[in-house]
């Protein structure tokens, strides 16, 4: 089936759709396939349509549809609105393209994203090939001691256990007397507690967790207190009641614990070693350029 769409300055822009219906064809296909298209798809490149010599292939599909779980006619119904959303995107490329012809402006954008584009690609294989973002322990450490200014809480931070469970429940006072002490020994129970009266159960015994998340992740908001070590806080509602059990807690302006910093402060090191390789590089590549030519000052 030929078609074509009419620019303002009369230009047909062709459009072929292959096999006379996509939706026709890759109905038939995932029938063919027991509607597991994405694993049973036969990737020879079939052209499934084409835009001014552009052309959508089965393999193209393959590659930007997830069908998985969908059925037949679903299916077909996505890959056809992917190619309609194909083709018209390249069309209006085309009509674009031919309404900004000669465009300056647009023309230095696109070659300083092209150049961008290309010069960031080379900088990751540079990184990749010659540089070891290795950072050892002793390294984040010594950052950690000489920059403590930075590592000073806004919110507490916290290690503990949360559960919601609705204050009718018949295991209401046996979960409030668990959760007063919830010691290893007893984290079975208590999680096995919560399974029986359908009550959220959040373990954090092992993390740090920041106070703000801590409150996500509870039904009712939990409010800041002076928190301290070993302590359990309750929030009730006319319906639930959050058991919050604090093991571990360090204030609001004290300095973050080495553990919860560490991962932040790697990055850190990692990006400045990144950073100060490229700048040598560049340096370098500057240096090079002024002794044999290729860079010339005026």
């Amino acid at each position: 089936m030929n078609s074509g769409v009419r620019t303002n300055s009369s230009h047909i822009i062709p459009v072929r759709v292959i096999l006379g219906g996509v939706s026709a064809f890759l109905m038939a296909l995932c029938v063919f396939t027991s509607c597991d298209f994405v694993s049973s798809l036969v990737r020879h490149d079939k052209v499934v349509a084409e835009v001014v010599g552009k052309r959508l292939t089965e393999d193209d599909l393959y590659r930007n549809l997830d069908l998985s779980g969908l059925s037949s006619s679903d299916s077909a119904d996505a890959i056809d609105l992917y190619v309609r959303d194909w083709a018209s995107s390249n069309l209006m490329y085309e009509l674009a393209r031919d309404e900004f012809s000669g465009n300056r402006e647009i023309d230095s954008l696109v070659e300083s994203y092209r150049q961008s584009l290309y010069v960031y690609e080379y900088e990751l294989r540079l990184i990749k090939e010659h540089l070891s973002t290795q950072i050892t322990d002793e390294q984040i450490f010594s950052y950690y001691k000489e920059n403590s200014s930075l590592f000073y809480l806004q919110e507490p931070l916290l290690m503990g256990v949360t559960m919601t469970v609705l204050n009718k429940s018949p295991d209401y006072e046996v979960i409030k007397l668990l959760m007063e002490s919830p010691s290893d020994g007893n984290m079975d129970m208590i999680e096995s507690y919560s399974v029986k009266n359908a009550a959220k159960f959040d373990y954090f015994n092992n993390s740090w967790t920041l106070f703000s998340e801590v409150q996500k992740r509870c039904p009712l908001p939990i409010h800041e207190v002076d928190f301290k070590n070993g302590t359990l806080y309750t929030e009730t509602d006319s319906v639930r009641t959050v058991f919050l059990y604090v093991t571990k807690c360090v204030s609001a302006g004290d300095m973050q614990p080495f553990e919860f910093a560490k991962s932040r402060i790697r990055s850190i090191l990692t990006e400045q070693r990144k950073t100060g390789y490229l700048r040598s590089y560049r340096n370098e590549l500057y240096e090079n350029g002024l002794s044999n030519g290729s860079v010339k000052r005026y």
